[in-house]
């Protein structure tokens, strides 16, 4: 790792890359440094013969901005589930300069092609998977200081938006400028920063939001928590949605009704992210000696047969066959 300190370079600023290292001390190095500086981050590789991988690290202003390049990958974010590190509460808008970043975060499955960006919760579990070479950005947010901007950050998370066309790409020419040069810029990175927050709101249309009214804000703010409950307790077969209700102060009924409102209820919200978390453990080889029933356990199904039969019905493959398959689920 080199630190930066010439020209304009903040302090913070440092890279790392591959280039004269052996393939697994670069692909070990890769690693630990991924869980221990993103947040708490599994990286699989792929070909781990002629490993070749770099990043940047800059801080802009509050931001954290990342720009990496790597081969074919795995990347599982773990959210606040217990490990080694915890995310700090932030919100991570990933963009791809190249390749297709294959993403699983929530409920939802998309991609995330060259010139676009997706905001998702560093706090919640992901997972991407890259089946080539691919250079991405990375600008961590802190929560705070998003809400300036976006006051209903909940509402854009997980959802792909062009950065090459429109209203989106001013962000993208920006976020790429930085990449290219943050070290050489003529403002203080702290302007940068408000710059990227205009830019965010601009992209995501937040000032035509008419459906931004504060009762409005309130309930998904509502909802977003009860989300994020079940992201950070889906291991807990106590789990309930009277013990949440209980937590939030409010009635069953209006969490079902929230809930409905996302197309979804508690039982399946809470299913599918067992059964999302189960495919990425079975997926992990690190986690090859664990028994079928155990990864269940783990993540909260109490009876193996049902786990089975609900895993086999979301992913058309039974766990054992999905374990088989190096856990590549889609």
């Amino acid at each position: 790792m080199s630190n930066v300190s010439q020209g304009a370079a903040s302090a913070t600023d440092s890279s790392w890359s591959s280039a004269g290292l052996h393939g697994p001390d670069a692909i070990r190095e890769w690693q630990d440094w991924a869980s221990r500086t993103i947040a708490p981050i599994d990286v699989s590789v792929r070909d781990r013969t002629g490993f070749a991988a770099r990043w940047r690290s800059h801080g802009v202003g509050q931001l954290h901005l990342l720009e990496l390049a790597a081969p074919a990958q795995r990347v599982v974010h773990r959210g606040t589930d217990s490990g080694s590190g915890r995310a700090a509460p932030a919100i991570q808008l990933i963009y791809a300069r190249s390749g297709t970043l294959k993403t699983l975060a929530g409920r939802n499955s998309f991609a995330v092609r060259p010139g676009e960006f997706v905001l998702l919760d560093n706090t919640r579990f992901y997972q991407m998977e890259m089946d080539g070479a691919h250079e991405a950005v990375d600008l961590m947010m802190p929560l705070h200081w998003l809400e300036r901007w976006l006051p209903d950050p909940e509402r854009w998370l997980a959802r792909p938006m062009p950065a090459r066309s429109g209203w989106g790409a001013p962000l993208g020419t920006l976020i790429e400028t930085m990449a290219r040069g943050i070290g050489d810029s003529p403002l203080p990175r702290a302007l940068i920063a408000d710059q990227v927050g205009a830019l965010l709101a601009m992209a995501t249309g937040i000032a035509d939001d008419t459906a931004a009214d504060p009762a409005s804000r309130h309930r998904r703010q509502i909802t977003g928590r009860i989300l994020r409950r079940i992201d950070r307790d889906f291991a807990d077969p106590e789990l309930c949605a009277d013990g949440i209700c209980t937590d939030l102060g409010i009635s069953k009924r209006y969490l079902q009704a929230l809930l409905a409102s996302e197309g979804t209820s508690f039982v399946q919200a809470l299913t599918a992210t067992r059964l999302e978390r189960a495919g990425a453990l079975l997926g992990d080889p690190r986690a090859a000696a664990l028994s079928v029933a155990e990864v269940a356990y783990r993540c909260g199904f109490l009876d193996p047969g049902y786990f089975a039969r609900r895993f086999r019905s979301r992913f058309g493959v039974a766990p054992r066959a999905c374990r088989s398959r190096s856990g590549r689920v889609q």
